[in-house]
């Protein structure tokens, strides 16, 4: 689990529920990975999106991320 480094102290884990703003209006999704960029070293989480075809994915920095919602356990997993 990371803090995004803005105002607000969040954290984002894998499997979160995720909203973001683009160029294309809000989007939605599930994050997959976090990566840092190769260029500036800034870490975004890769987000499969809500999408009619599955597997589409966008890389968003953290920064961007509106709102978070966070993954529950499977189902018989113990902490």
């Amino acid at each position: 689990m990371l803090n995004t480094l803005t105002n607000s102290p969040r954290q984002i884990a894998l499997g979160d529920r995720v909203t973001f703003d683009t160029d294309e209006g809000y989007q939605a999704g599930t994050v997959n990975d976090l990566r840092r960029d190769v260029g500036n070293g800034e870490l975004h989480a890769w987000v499969e999106l809500d999408h009619q075809w599955p597997g589409m994915f966008r890389a968003v920095p953290l920064g961007a991320i509106e709102a978070v919602k966070k993954a529950t356990a499977p189902v018989g997993y113990q902490a």
